[in-house]
């Protein structure tokens, strides 16, 4: 059934976000596909998180993160944020050096405080309400389907 279950998600193409939060002792970041828009009225987006997701522990503390929504060129970030390290991105990271990580050259970033924390099986259900939006240059956006990076033409 888990192998079926993948399949079947790889059939269904999304953008890609990289979720990032800051709290007084470190920032972390993931790529994240499962994501959406949950209410206009408050603002809601949700992210579903990986129960040992490192950048879990740094919600919790913070109440903040950020969703940044990534453009076609950024794919290495991407890959750095789900664990293929990127050696240039060690050495600079692409957000501010204070302050909620927005992401340099993201598409937009939705800064949100913690609306909610809901269990769902292996993953918990981030819920947000979006405090700020960062609107960056519009591109084309990085889009997953079949287990690989897509442009949109």
């Amino acid at each position: 059934m888990k192998d079926r279950f993948r399949e079947a998600l790889s059939r269904w193409a999304s953008g890609v976000t990289v979720l990032t939060s800051r709290d007084a002792h470190e920032v972390r970041g993931m790529t994240a596909s499962a994501f959406s828009s949950v209410s206009l009225e408050p603002p809601l987006v949700l992210v579903c998180v990986d129960e040992r997701a490192n950048i879990l522990p740094v919600i919790e503390r913070s109440k903040r993160f950020v969703v940044n929504l990534l453009a076609a060129q950024q794919a290495h970030v991407s890959d750095h944020f789900a664990g293929k390290s990127d050696p240039a991105l060690l050495e600079r990271p692409p957000f501010p050096e204070a302050g909620d990580p927005v992401l340099e050259g993201a598409l937009a970033s939705l800064v949100c405080t913690v609306w909610a924390l809901y269990p769902g099986g292996d993953h918990r259900i981030v819920v947000g309400e979006v405090k700020e939006i960062v609107l960056g240059d519009e591109r084309p956006p990085l889009v997953y389907w079949k287990r690989a990076y897509r442009r949109v033409t």
